[in-house]
């Protein structure tokens, strides 16, 4: 049997055939959340504001996660709140490993079977998403990042970061699609009419908002969901 065949295709599959821009989140989505990728980067988050506020571990790392929950990220928190530089703020967090990232020979295949464009949507810098996306080896398939620098330091799921993206890559939100690990991230997607995909992962702030409208799919496995969904329009008329 077909490990593809128990897998939860969208419904109808053939919906998916006017999609013509595939839109993918970053950390934990295009790369598996079990890698643990972003646990270096959470740390080095700790560590900057420990440095720059003055703050022992434990305080700094209470503030990290009370300003991802109110302002989306720590960044946003940091920048309103203690007039934090940003682009320093990204340089330090993101020299990390990127080797327990396994190349996906896999992941590139299935990504070049979807028609249509492919960009990065991200929270993170265009470095980062750059070095990640070398090392799964999906690069080449990718118009573009859109990082928060190209959102002029506005994260998801802020409305305005997601119209930047719209404006800046001219694209239509009713023939695209969003592709995240974070469910709140694809409620502003949902309503500005773009299809969603939430990706399953076991990271604990993915849990809140996942049941409800804004979720039309799921993807326990990314390349076995998007293997199945090439599948169906490799043979569904476009539209």
């Amino acid at each position: 049997m077909n490990p593809r065949d128990n897998l939860p295709i969208p419904k109808p599959a053939a919906a998916l055939a006017h999609i013509d821009t595939w839109i993918f989140d970053l950390d934990n989505t295009l790369y598996p959340a079990s890698c643990r990728l972003f646990d270096q980067v959470d740390r080095l988050i700790g560590r900057f504001i420990a440095l720059e506020l003055g703050l022992d571990a434990a305080a700094a790392r209470s503030l990290q996660k009370r300003y991802f929950r109110e302002h989306g990220t720590t960044l946003a928190g940091l920048m309103r709140h203690h007039a934090i530089d940003p682009h320093e703020f990204l340089d330090f967090v993101h020299q990390i490993d990127v080797t327990p990232v396994e190349p996906s020979p896999a992941l590139d295949r299935a990504i070049g079977r979807l028609p249509g464009r492919k960009l990065v949507y991200t929270n993170g810098s265009v470095d980062h998403a750059e070095r990640v996306m070398r090392r799964l080896g999906v690069h080449p398939h990718f118009e573009a990042v859109f990082d928060i620098v190209a959102g002029d330091f506005v994260p998801k799921p802020e409305a305005a970061s997601y119209r930047r993206l719209i404006e800046r890559h001219a694209i239509d939100p009713s023939r695209a699609v969003l592709i995240e690990d974070l469910p709140k991230n694809l409620i502003p997607a949902a309503a500005l009419g773009m299809a969603t995909v939430l990706v399953a992962t076991d990271c604990e702030w993915a849990a809140e908002d996942a049941s409800g409208d804004h979720v039309h799919h799921r993807a326990d496995d990314l390349v076995a969901w998007i293997e199945a969904v090439a599948d169906v329009l490799a043979s569904a008329p476009r539209r």
